[in-house]
This record gives structure tokens, sequence and C-alpha cells, in this order.
């Protein structure tokens, strides 16, 4: 089980990245119920944890626009398990997306302060 907090009415929790180097990184990501990929993350995260560049994806933004996005390779762990996934360069915040959390029951209180949990699914 994962635990985040509510900050701002948003459903924050970390991340831990593994960088170029092996070394773990922890991040603040929003949850986006929005985002149907993986994690997105800034260039400047990006560039410090040294990722691998995958190419470029294709993703639909809130307007039904398509756009161009450099996609990068990095290890995550994420529920009790390192998992290697594709993130995507952002000009946001780190945000978790909905493929992260498939196979995921996701729970907050929507307070400040209030407590975030993402289980397995049995």
């Amino acid at each position: 089980m994962l635990t985040g907090t509510v900050r701002n009415l948003q459903a924050w929790v970390s991340v831990e990245i593994m960088d170029r180097n092996g070394q773990h990184r922890t991040v603040e990501a929003v949850l986006d119920s929005g985002f149907d990929g993986l994690l997105k993350l800034p260039i400047t995260t990006i560039e410090e944890l040294e990722l691998a560049r995958a190419g470029y994806r294709f993703g639909e933004l809130a307007d039904g626009s398509i756009k161009q996005f450099m996609s990068y390779t990095a290890t995550v762990f994420w529920d009790g398990q390192f998992r290697s996934i594709n993130v995507i360069e952002a000009d946001s915040e780190p945000v978790v997306g909905m493929e992260l959390l498939q196979g995921s029951r996701v729970t907050f209180d929507v307070r400040e302060d209030g407590l975030v949990t993402i289980e397995t699914l049995t």
C-alpha cells in the first residue's frame, strides 16, 4: 500500500524513481484521473535523473488536440516492486496517470492533509 496526502484539493503521493546511476530519488506527484499514461515529469527532473530517451509518444489533450511528447525510460518502485516504465516529458508538476494506477483502489479524504491510499486490487 502506498499513502500520500491531499494538498490544495489535489491528491499527492511519493514516487521512488531510480536515476541512471542506480540511486533512488523520491518525487512528489499529483494523481490525475484525466491522464491515461503512466507518469509525467518536468524536464528538469528528467535531466537530474539522467533518464534515457525512448522516442516520441502522441497524446490527446483535454481540448481534443493531439500533441507529440518526448518519452523516457525509468525504473520506479511501485506496488512493492521495481517496474520499468515510460515517462512523458511535461511542462507541469510530476503527475501519476491512470495506467500506473491500473489494478489499484485509490481512496482519499478530501480535506487539507487528508489521507490518500493506493491499494492493489486482488
